[in-house]
């Protein structure tokens, strides 16, 4: 219950649910809510991702959970109502990005966090969009476009864990990961993959 409480709080949003399928994440989603005095304007639900929230609701966040979940969450729901949608996994983000692709969504935004571990944030809605291309799909449309600090961090570190990785097993296919990486940094991205 820590980000709707947040969000009310400072006033980014005037009413939140906290959604869980679970008793005791949720009970204690209550706790953080009475603590806050938020009790009028955060909604604990008892519901399976997006299952039981009313249609007053804008904005949905998914944050912490893997792909599967996230997936499983969306998958068949009308989401055309939504502004956004901002998603937040561990990993597999290009697995979700295939995902929004797979159903002609738009990607809004994309935002990279550096917390120590490096998080990426994708923010879509369910407006009608072309595929994304297959570099897009693996790095980001909107983080390509930007190439921000944190991005250029999550590629520069991507490239050492590639290279770590192709010292002890000697696979070919790294090769072509860390070429690929060092072409979006020197902005000589080539070929049907472009943006």
């Amino acid at each position: 219950g820590l980000l709707p409480c947040f969000l009310v709080k400072e006033g980014i949003s005037p009413k939140a649910y906290a959604s869980d399928n679970k008793e005791g994440p949720l009970s204690r989603a209550r706790e953080t809510i009475k603590k806050y005095g938020l009790e009028d304007k955060v909604i604990p639900v008892l519901g399976d991702g997006i299952e039981n929230i009313t249609d007053d609701v804008d904005v949905i966040t998914i944050c912490g959970m893997g792909f599967n979940t996230v997936r499983h969450i969306l998958d068949g729901k009308d989401l055309t109502g939504y502004e956004r949608i901002i998603v937040q996994i561990n990993k597999d983000t290009d697995r979700l990005r295939q995902f929004i692709s797979d159903k002609g969504y738009t990607i809004l935004d994309e935002i990279v966090v550096d917390d120590g571990f490096y998080y990426e944030v994708e923010v879509f809605n369910a407006k009608s969009h072309n595929k994304y291309s297959g570099l897009e799909i693996r790095y980001g449309p909107g983080l390509l476009r930007k190439m921000d600090k944190p991005f250029i961090d999550l590629l520069n570190f991507r490239k050492r864990k590639c290279k770590e990785i192709y010292k002890r097993s000697h696979d070919e296919n790294i090769l072509t990961q860390i070429d690929e990486i060092d072409m979006i940094l020197e902005g000589r991205i080539e070929g049907e993959d472009t943006l």
